[in-house]
């Protein structure tokens, strides 16, 4: 037996279900339960659909779907930052690592001024800020475009929600770990912790500037090349 179009249809809503809510793993595991059900019927062509369904549906173990989700998740996570990584390389290249080192010297020689401190602490907070702003306008964009074509995409939301911010709060954690806590003993650190720290606010700006700017302007790109059904739905 072969499952028809209305038995692909009930695949999808049955992963939609059991809490699969991206459209690409709910394609992925569409197309797996199809492949299982189908080698099911030709050992037993007697059961039901939804009988051969269940009994695929129970080789994902007690957790389901979740695994899966979640194996997805951080696979793509990781391909969001190889990206960021990718950008941010191009500004230790000519000509743009003329404007890193400028950058980075700014910086380091900002922290001899008596209010060094409170100007490192406020670029934080603006960036911080700028992504909260850009996470809470991409979430209404990308929820507007969901309810229109009914499909979301697990990419596309870690570009538009989930991936913005983190490196930059993992640079603020970092920052906020290695250095002192009040301007007096800022102004007090040695040339390498000034140098480190210098460093750390520039790959700051330039994170903040990769996904704040560089990455949505070529979200369509990259969803493209990661989904070629994409530019369809």
């Amino acid at each position: 037996m072969k499952l028809t179009q209305n038995h692909i249809q009930e695949l999808y809503k049955f992963t939609r279900k059991h809490y699969v809510e991206y459209y690409d793993v709910q394609s992925e595991l569409v197309d797996h339960l199809a492949n299982d059900i189908e080698e099911i019927w030709i050992e037993n062509p007697n059961l039901s659909f939804e009988d051969a369904r269940d009994k695929s549906f129970k080789k994902f173990g007690v957790f389901g779907f979740m695994n899966v989700v979640e194996q997805k998740q951080t696979q793509m996570t990781k391909r969001y930052f190889k990206i960021i990584l990718k950008f941010i390389k191009e500004w230790f290249r000519l000509p743009k690592i003329v404007l890193t080192a400028l950058l980075f010297l700014g910086f380091y020689q900002l922290q001899k001024l008596p209010n060094a401190y409170n100007i490192y602490i406020a670029v934080f907070i603006v960036v911080i800020l700028l992504e909260c702003y850009t996470i809470i306008k991409n979430s209404r964009k990308l929820k507007k475009k969901t309810n229109k074509t009914g499909k979301k995409w697990m990419f596309e939301n870690i570009i538009a929600i989930n991936g913005i911010g983190n490196s930059a709060l993992i640079l603020l954690y970092a920052f906020d770990f290695l250095f002192p806590d009040n301007a007096k003993d800022f102004l007090l650190m040695g040339d390498f912790r000034k140098a480190l720290s210098a460093a750390i606010i520039t790959l700051l700006i330039l994170f903040g500037y990769v996904s704040l700017i560089v990455i949505p302007k070529k979200a369509e790109e990259l969803l493209q090349e990661t989904y070629p059904e994409y530019k369809f739905s």
